[in-house]
């Protein structure tokens, strides 16, 4: 890179360092979020129903934009959210400090013996659905009171009464990650890409920093944020370019847009096949519970969560698991998780969590402690009197005062949520499923043949092929799914899977965008984590991409006497690193690659799931 670009580079960044702060009020911010009773503990409650009474909704940040008064409550209360002092409990950092770094008790809290080097959150446990709608809920509270103040600080008195409305219902947004983007929109939405906005408040319009784009630590705290760059960057990072500049890379939120386009696909096929054949809340809810009960299907909704951190984040912080939090994306991402949650709970309601072992050590829970349904939640109180959350109080949303409309019933509608849902997941997820190829022609909001919306010019996104019928039989057909299984703690960091058919790309960084790239699976892991001895899985299917070679006669069909001798002759895979660096498999601690086929017998209308059958594993790839 020439002088004169990192030159331009270097005065843009002082230009908007100097010029953009968080939104100024014009009041003392301090008087409006300090704490009334420092000694009291902070207790997670049920925010207010809408005046209706009915339960608020959570809704898709591109809805909330389309909502002025919504919208602009929405980032002015992040914005002074984010502006209070990190010496502050109730701070963004600390709040967002509680999943992981720095490391530290919150709320008096304190840590079990020898689990003091942890977050709270629960990955790779029966808990990971629950703790979070307690966490979400905490920042969800704070940033509701926010609003409300700032709502009243508008001295006209109809913008005022208006402001209010959107404050009394406010909720926080999801990113709906599964689905393509509106036609002509960026799949990673356009509000989380530039540093910097024009903001109306009740201070005027002001230029600000976008409090969306990064978290901007005060100050920086090198100790607690150990892992190096990042342990240098002032505020959170997406993609960064190093080349650029080491100390203060930019955001390329374009390659994270590009990179989750790309992952769309294969995301939509897991969430189809976690809702239509998983009905466990165990199998469901985390990557350790399959393995440790000698489980077949080893997909779970953590486990495509995680997709969304490896590549949010793309070397920047939402890939390190103690730092994520801090990245405002985190808080939509985990909106979104919580969303597919309690969808599968509304298709499942009398699955529930039965006791399981712990796969990694929290702040309060050293990994094998045994977890139910009543283990405390914490660091979150339900009361003055110190009594936590568990997974029974926080097993519906309504409890904490929201709600999801593809959940909710709409007073006058004849047909049931639960059917409802049902023909909503066939048509969205479905698209992307062979077994719904009998009903497509009939289903709306299909997504049409060649690209998909939103998506022109996008490196590595393929046209869709027509499904060949022949592939389906008497009504069934053959799913084939990659299975994968390693250690905790396997590398030092995240790291990702691909699967190829044929010799796979030799530049490591083209690996996710290969036009051979069959799917991956995203290991998101903590770094330095100790006792390897549980372990973690996921799922990744094959059977569309089969499809598609088989259309252009690379593989005669999906049944096994044709797919197996292919996958034998073609199918590789290859390990990458965080730092997108070749990883050698032998390296890999406990790796287990297979891969697996099951009969699935196609639903009759859009108001049924498929039938799946017994899965056969057909070929070890690595064991």
């Amino acid at each position: 890179m020439g002088f004169f670009t990192r030159l331009t580079w270097v005065f843009h960044l002082v230009v908007l360092l100097v010029a953009a702060q968080d939104y100024d009020f014009g009041v003392d911010v301090i008087s409006l979020t300090r704490r009334r009773d420092t000694n009291a503990p902070i207790v997670v409650g049920r925010l207010p129903s809408a005046s209706n009474g009915s339960t608020p909704l959570r809704l898709e940040i591109r809805d909330v934009k389309a909502d002025k008064y919504r919208w602009d409550l929405y980032i002015l209360a992040l914005s002074m959210f984010q502006s209070v002092s990190q010496d502050d409990p109730l701070s963004y950092y600390q709040v967002a400090g509680i999943h992981g770094v720095p490391f530290v008790t919150w709320n008096g809290v304190g840590p079990a013996a020898g689990a003091s080097q942890s977050g709270y959150c629960p990955h790779s446990s029966v808990l990971f659905p629950t703790w979070h709608r307690p966490y979400l809920a905490l920042y969800e509270q704070e940033l509701h009171k926010l609003a409300g103040a700032i709502a009243d600080m508008f001295t006209n008195a109809t913008e005022r009464s208006l402001y209010r409305q959107a404050a009394s219902d406010f909720r926080i947004p999801y990113w709906d990650w599964a689905s393509p983007a509106p036609e002509g929109q960026s799949h990673f939405p356009d509000v989380f890409w530039n540093s910097t906005m024009i903001q109306y408040g009740p201070n005027g319009v002001q230029v600000i920093r976008n409090p969306l784009y990064s978290y901007s630590f005060h100050p920086l705290d090198g100790d607690a944020l150990i892992w190096p760059p990042l342990r240098s960057w002032n505020e959170t990072k997406r993609a960064p370019n190093t080349e650029i500049s080491q100390v203060e890379p930019p955001s390329m939120n374009d390659q994270v847009s590009a990179a989750l386009l790309a992952r769309l696909p294969e995301i939509q096929q897991r969430l189809y096949i976690l809702f239509s054949s998983y009905h466990e809340f165990d199998s469901f809810s985390n990557k350790n519970y399959a393995f440790s009960q000698n489980l077949s299907h080893l997909d779970s909704i953590e486990a495509v969560h995680d997709i969304i951190h490896i590549y949010g984040g793309s070397r920047g912080h939402m890939t390190y698991v103690p730092l994520s939090s801090f990245d405002p994306l985190f808080f939509l991402h985990h909106a979104m998780t919580d969303r597919l949650i309690s969808m599968w709970q509304l298709l499942n309601p009398s699955a529930w969590m039965t006791p399981q072992i712990s796969g990694e050590t929290t702040y309060t829970a050293l990994k094998g402690t045994m977890q139910n349904s009543s283990t405390p939640l914490t660091p979150f109180m339900s009361s003055t009197d110190g009594t936590f959350w568990d997974s029974d109080m926080a097993r519906s949303t309504e409890v904490f005062g929201y709600a999801y409309g593809d959940t909710s019933y709409v007073p006058g509608d004849s047909e049931s949520p639960r059917n409802k849902l049902i023909r909503k997941i066939n048509r969205w997820l479905g698209q992307n499923s062979p077994a719904m190829v009998r009903i497509k022609s009939q289903a709306q909001n299909r997504r049409p043949s060649g690209v998909w919306k939103g998506n022109t010019g996008v490196k590595g996104v393929q046209p869709s092929l027509k499904i060949d019928m022949s592939d389906v039989v008497d009504d069934h057909y053959t799913e084939w799914i990659a299975n994968v299984h390693v250690n905790h703690g396997a590398l030092d960091g995240s790291f990702s899977i691909y699967f190829f058919a044929g010799k796979p790309p030799a530049d490591v960084g083209t690996w996710a965008f290969a036009p051979n790239l069959m799917g991956s699976v995203g290991i998101f892991t903590m770094s330095g984590m100790g006792d390897h001895r549980s372990k973690m899985s996921g799922s990744m299917p094959l059977t569309m991409a089969l499809m598609r070679l088989a259309n252009l006669g690379a593989v005669q069909s999906v049944e096994p006497n044709s797919v197996v001798a292919f996958l034998q002759s073609r199918l590789h895979f290859r390990i990458a690193s965080i730092d997108n660096k070749e990883v050698d498999p032998s390296l890999v601690a406990g790796l287990f690659v297979g891969i697996s086929s099951t009969r699935v017998r196609l639903p009759k209308s859009e108001l049924e799931f498929p039938e799946w059958g017994q899965p056969m594993l057909r070929l070890v790839l690595w064991e």
